[in-house]
């Protein structure tokens, strides 16, 4: 028989990480999984520690493979998964030895396609001690509420629903559903596909995922213009809304996307040198979407006369965004 859940953890140069996010899934209170551990190309120990496990539990199932990246790696898995659910870890976090449980259990009551829960950010050698609500009550959502989740005003929130590795998903939401091979925020690139084909939701107020903060991870490195790959995202996600008719979720993403557009274009003209190709091309995302900017009724008139003059004249970016409106850097 198929486990109920394949659960799929890319590996990449994480040797002193990894026993603690695959023994954290080892000792998980919901036992019919697969784990699919693939060993993406990593020039470190970890290929021989993932053989390692393997010869210890017949769950575990590795493949290696030439590196090309967290979403390459991701969609081996889901190629190999073979579980009614998936979710994804990445292998330097851990989870709650109660994670799978509580979302299988609130997948499988509520007939919910996407299980949420709340994270927390951990760093050094924190550890987590969890104890438990007696009760929580779980949230649900459609599809366009929880698409909405993706624009609180609150900006850790709004992560809870982008991030891949906090869920569980049916693993027929994958079917023709892939991460962006070669793109960090691989994240940002497929959360609204995900949250729009989904109908209905599941939100569980319990933070069951230990997010560890790594400063020489992709996110968590000195700033370069491979970051560009956020604005991109959110640049794709309002042409998305557009093409599926939500007007206002459009509006709300090219508001987000304009946002971080100029966070981005000027952290690179302050920090980089010689990046001024990347900066061009980068800066023609914003000057092809002047019109519905233009015609945004979340923007300011006052910003839009600024996102004008920028089209026109680009180094008014130098001068302080409209009232000292601070951008957003997440």
């Amino acid at each position: 028989m198929n486990p109920k859940i394949s659960i799929i953890v890319p590996i990449y140069n994480v040797e002193n990480y990894l026993r603690k996010c695959v023994d954290s899934i080892l000792s998980q209170t919901f036992k019919d999984f697969e784990l699919i551990l693939v060993d993406d190309g990593s020039p470190d120990n970890c290929g021989i520690i993932c053989d390692n496990y393997a010869e210890s539990d017949q769950r575990i199932k590795v493949v290696h493979k030439e590196n090309e990246g967290v979403s390459s790696a991701r969609n081996t898995g889901i190629r190999m998964a073979k579980g009614k659910y998936i979710g994804f870890i990445d292998s330097d976090d851990y989870i709650d030895n109660r994670m799978y449980e509580i979302l299988y259990t609130s997948a499988e009551l509520h007939s919910s396609d996407v299980v949420v829960c709340d994270l927390l950010k951990v760093h050094g050698d924190e550890v987590s001690v969890k104890k438990y609500k007696k009760e929580f009550s779980l949230l649900h959502y459609s599809n366009i509420e929880a698409l909405n989740q993706l624009y609180t005003n609150e900006p850790e929130k709004a992560a809870v629903w982008v991030y891949s590795w906090n869920k569980l998903y049916k693993s027929w939401l994958f079917k023709d559903i892939r991460f962006s091979a070669g793109k960090i925020y691989e994240d940002e690139f497929i959360a609204h596909k995900i949250l729009y084909h989904s109908t209905k939701i599941t939100y569980v107020p319990e933070t069951l995922y230990y997010y560890f903060q790594r400063t020489n991870s992709y996110i968590g490195s000195e700033f370069s213009t491979k970051k560009f790959d956020r604005v991109y995202a959110l640049k794709e996600r309002a042409d998305f809304f557009k093409k599926i008719n939500q007007i206002s979720l459009h509006d709300l993403a090219m508001r987000n996307f304009m946002e971080v557009f100029f966070w981005y274009y000027s952290k690179a003209q302050s920090d980089l040198n010689n990046v001024n190709t990347e900066i061009k091309v980068l800066k023609r995302t914003l000057n092809r979407s002047v019109v519905s900017l233009m015609k945004n009724p979340l923007i300011g008139w006052k910003q839009k006369v600024f996102i004008l003059l920028f089209v026109i004249y680009p180094f008014v970016y130098r001068f302080k965004w409209i009232k000292g409106k601070k951008l957003k850097s997440t």
